[in-house]
């Protein structure tokens, strides 16, 4: 399986998380940001179950990812979403472009089939497909869900994730061309965004034991989204 050079925006999905690669990130810090999520996503996962506490994810995964020798910039907060989830993103305007093309892509491409089928089942299993694809969730059905946007960057070889994590829940009505007019759907959708950096050195030594615990689960999958 292969990704994108250092220098060119690349995209993949691993978990419930899509993951944006801007213009600069070396090759290996792609792969360090991928094994890394999809093992902290993966242990949120097994410890919450089936269970809808989506503070008690992330709680989980951002604990792990610290054990992993990454550290916290910023902890957003908590923000109810009211528009497009892109709309709320607390990233550049270049960033956010790349992430929705991303997005994009994830959708219309056949290439991307296999990414799309696991950022579903991950997470979205229970949402209708059309509202994934726009991220709206304007009801038409109950949905309810949670997922990751990330937009990883690069600079001076210090890495920077910033990861943008949304909990939704729809209880549908008729699909309305204007968002929650009327209070026709009842919804509440939430969105917390926060600001990883890698420990370079430290991560280096469990570099491949975090490799080997991926493929030892016997449930590892990175995929990439083609056509950016």
């Amino acid at each position: 399986m292969s990704y994108s050079v250092i220098g060119s925006p690349g995209a993949a999905v691993c978990v419930s998380i899509l993951l944006v690669f801007l213009p600069g990130v070396s090759s290996q810090h792609q792969e360090d940001v991928r094994n890394s999520f999809e093992l902290s996503a993966r242990a949120a996962d097994k410890q919450v179950g089936s269970s809808d506490d989506y503070a008690k994810w992330f709680n989980i995964f951002k604990t792990t990812l610290l054990n992993l020798h990454w550290f916290s910039q910023q902890d957003g907060f908590e923000q109810e979403v009211k528009g497009l989830v892109f709309d709320s993103l607390d990233v550049s305007k270049s960033d956010r472009e790349l992430l929705i093309r991303a997005f994009n892509s994830l959708q219309k491409n056949e290439e991307n089939r296999d990414a799309l089928k696991l950022f579903n089942e991950c997470v979205l299993d229970k949402v209708n497909q059309d509202a994934i694809g726009s991220l709206l969730f304007l009801g038409g059905g109950s949905y309810h869900g949670k997922f990751q946007l990330a937009v990883c960057s690069e600079r001076n070889d210090a890495l920077v994730v910033s990861t943008s994590y949304v909990h939704f829940r729809v209880h549908g009505a008729q699909y309305s061309g204007v968002l929650y007019s009327d209070g026709k759907v009842d919804t509440k959708t939430t969105l917390s965004t926060h600001v990883f950096g890698l420990n370079d050195e430290p991560y280096r030594k469990v570099r491949d034991s975090i490799k080997k615990k991926l493929v030892d689960s016997g449930v590892s999958e990175q995929t990439p989204v083609a056509g950016l």
